[in-house]
């Protein structure tokens, strides 16, 4: 006999308090670095993994026949191995004890991840038949998948490639993903890694259990490319008007942020940032205010460097010596004309570096590029003696800097390290994104840092100038938008859009007024939160090697994945990338062949393919389609690619090159009443077009959306739903068809 004895109320919630605060301990515990625990029955051929206090894998291992039945009494023996030390290896290898023709070893189960978790691929073949960078917003359903990789415990488990593994999302809940798993073949081996990122990707300081990517679009303008010094408060109500005027808001650019024009003086002592010049009479008010009138949210530009040839930081350094860093014989450290701050000492953190970012805090700014990282890590390592004698590092005493700023900034303020990954990979964690290289529009860095977006940072390319002044051959593209758009205007926001990065747009005022300057940036924003489709770049680096080659350029295929409720879809992208030894133009590209299975698609199913750029229906198709050819002025072509239906269904819309990822909210059809409904995103005063597909026997019968007026149009296969809406602001429309 069970006797239960109700308890007091009051001991119940003290109880419920004592248990949930130990579950957010044991939450909050750092993952080990070790294999999973294994449990492995041969009689019943089950199979269990335990990490970090959790059960991750549940499966069985069974044979089966060509026809898929199973074979009864099939011996499986396991094989285990690990590989320990720094980069843990786990390997189960399964294999019959007696081989048989036409015998396949089925590995069958579910795969339990935190709320972070997504399937991913890696490198194999398949990336050999077809290369591509490939990322998703949402979980991935496709089939090039062999990985399952959870953020959040940083550990990876990963099976055969090559079509060889199926992985597809079953259950989500608040704090858990379920995923199925199947992976066939004559023997079975799956991976365990944990501290994938950390460890065997080796960047040192990452720890997701910490900290969450920043998710929102991190679009707008930054004044630095376009204007370098030269910003001032006069230009500075020109751009504002214009984002106003050409109402790019609610296109997505939600930031705009000051660099290199505002501060006095020539180095990095508080006032010098916190003191305005006579560039912006108005100061900081004036210009935080004026930004927000245009419900844009404003940031700023700060630097590390210490320059002695600034009268302040000249002071300081006779006052306060040991502030900064000193060569073996005492003196001061000077380095490319500035001290470097030792930011070991607590009276320099407090004066240099918490006595300015606790004031940008008070001034409300919403974005922080806190520049110089690459410098001033160079300049500290320059000095080996000096931190071996103050027990620290370089990469420690950088990192010191940005605890600071994000304590004193706090986490709603986006925060971006500028410049280099090498000396970001010291303050992984603590920012929330990292500018990849030196200055100026670099988009083969978001191959290069592929696996990075979403997981470890945002990837910053700089600052995206859509209308290059410095090019000397400009080739126009048409465009629905535009029929005269520049090239470049189209692919420059494109490649930031399809890569999940950071897209802050930066040129002179006069080529925003320019409307067919905007359909590339229209179409590109806001920027949809990715997490990587594959767990490797599209180079040949190896770990921790950052400036190898890349494969032979800028990666021409890119592939973004949609998942959303009511569908799941593919955004193809084919960029004709400009080459330096044609003088900068485009070589054209030929009509090519893409099959649906290097995609990562069923070479079984049907799919509708629509251009977005040309609006122009490639039909359905089973097998692959054909991409049509590219003359040396078109930049980009980006197809939908969509699962055919039995009946009505949208294929494409206008709004964004996501053709639905940021604008469709909702799609239903009801086989009854013949009807296709749903809510759409959209922009005053942008004409918003649905293409739908129309099976053979329906056709369009009407189109209604509340408080719009409605066109409709029949191509054949294909109806066009058009309006021009009133007001931004999300809208319910219906149509119906007739059968």
């Amino acid at each position: 006999m069970v006797i239960r004895r109700c308890l007091p109320t009051a001991v119940c919630m003290i109880l419920t308090a004592v248990i949930s605060r130990a579950l957010a301990e044991h939450e909050a515990e750092p993952p080990v670095n070790a294999p999973a625990q294994v449990e492995w029955s041969a009689g019943k051929g089950q199979l269990s993994l335990r990490y970090h206090g959790t059960l991750i894998l549940d499966a069985t291992v069974r044979a089966e026949d060509a026809d898929g039945h199973e074979v009864k009494g099939f011996a499986v023996k396991l094989e285990p191995t690990e590989t320990l030390g720094d980069k843990v290896e786990q390997r189960l290898k399964f294999i019959p004890a007696k081989p048989e023709e036409c015998i396949e070893l089925v590995l069958r189960g579910t795969v339990l991840g935190s709320e972070e978790a997504f399937p991913a691929e890696t490198r194999g073949e398949a990336q050999n038949r077809f290369p591509y960078v490939r990322n998703s917003v949402g979980l991935s359903h496709n089939l090039r998948n062999n990985a399952l990789y959870d953020r959040r415990w940083d550990w990876v488990l990963i099976g055969p490639g090559d079509g060889a593994t199926r992985i597809a999302p079953r259950l989500i809940e608040e704090q858990q993903i379920t995923f199925s798993w199947e992976s066939r073949g004559s023997s079975q081996e799956i991976l365990f890694r944990p501290l994938f990122y950390q460890k065997h990707k080796m960047i040192e300081h990452f720890e997701p259990w910490t900290y969450k990517p920043w998710k929102g679009s991190v679009s707008g303008y930054c004044t630095w490319w376009a204007y370098k010094h030269g910003f001032n408060q006069e230009t500075l109500d020109a751009v504002v008007d214009v984002f106003l005027e050409k109402n790019l808001r609610d296109f997505g650019y939600r930031y705009i942020q000051l660099d290199d024009c505002y501060q006095i003086g020539n180095g990095s002592c508080p006032e010098n940032w916190l003191t305005w010049n006579d560039r912006f009479p108005g100061g900081w008010e004036y210009t935080t205010k004026k930004i927000r009138s245009a419900g844009i949210e404003p940031g700023i530009w700060v630097h590390r460097v210490h320059r002695p040839n600034d009268r302040g930081v000249k002071d300081i350094a006779a006052k306060h010596p040991e502030w900064f860093v000193h060569t073996p014989d005492g003196e001061l450290f000077i380095t490319h004309g500035f001290y470097s701050l030792n930011t070991h000492n607590d009276e320099a953190l407090e004066a240099m570096v918490r006595q300015l970012y606790r004031p940008l805090k008070k001034q409300g700014w919403d974005y922080v590029k806190i520049d110089g990282a690459g410098d001033l890590f160079r300049a500290y390592k320059q000095q080996p003696e000096y931190f071996q004698k103050i027990n620290s590092t370089p990469g420690e005493t950088l990192r010191k800097w940005d605890q600071v700023a994000r304590e004193e900034l706090g986490p709603d303020v986006y925060t971006l390290s500028c410049w280099g990954v090498l000396p970001g990979m010291n303050v992984v964690g603590l920012v929330d994104g990292c500018r990849l290289g030196s200055d100026g529009f670099g988009p083969a860095g978001f191959q290069r840092f592929n696996s990075w977006n979403g997981v470890v940072w945002r990837n910053d390319p700089d600052h995206c100038d859509i209308l290059a002044e410095w090019l000397k051959h400009k080739t126009t593209m048409k465009t629905f938008g535009a029929k005269d758009a520049m090239a470049d205007t189209i692919v420059q926001p494109s490649i930031v859009s399809m890569a999940g990065g950071v897209l802050m747009v930066s040129d002179k005022v006069e080529a925003y007024k320019n409307d067919s300057n905007l359909e590339g940036m229209k179409r590109s924003a806001p920027v949809l939160f990715t997490v990587p489709g594959q767990l490797y770049d599209y180079s040949h680096r190896g770990p921790g090697n950052y400036h190898a080659p890349l494969r032979g350029g800028e990666a021409p295929w890119w592939l973004l994945e949609i998942d959303r409720p009511f569908d799941h879809w593919s955004v193809l992208a084919r960029f004709n990338w400009r080459q330096q030894k044609l003088e900068w133009k485009r070589p054209g590209m030929p009509e090519t062949e893409v099959r649906f299975a290097d995609l990562g698609l069923s070479e079984d199913h049907e799919y509708l393919v629509f251009e977005f750029w040309t609006q122009r229906f490639l039909g359905k198709s089973k097998g692959s389609f054909t991409a049509p050819a590219q003359d040396t002025s078109n930049g980009l072509q980006v197809f939908a690619i969509r699962e055919a239906r039995a009946h009505p269904w949208i294929i494409s819309t206008s709004r964004h090159i996501s053709q639905g990822g940021v604008d469709l909210l909702d799609v239903k059809w009801n086989d009854r009443n013949k009807t296709l409904s749903g809510s759409s995103s959209v922009v005053k005063g942008d004409p918003y077009v649905m293409t739908i597909y129309v099976p053979e026997g329906f056709r369009l019968k009407a189109a209604e959306a509340d408080r719009e007026d409605v066109e409709t149009e029949n191509r054949g296969h294909a109806a066009i739903v058009r309006m021009t809406p009133s007001a931004t602001r999300t809208v319910k429309w219906r149509i119906a068809f007739a059968k």
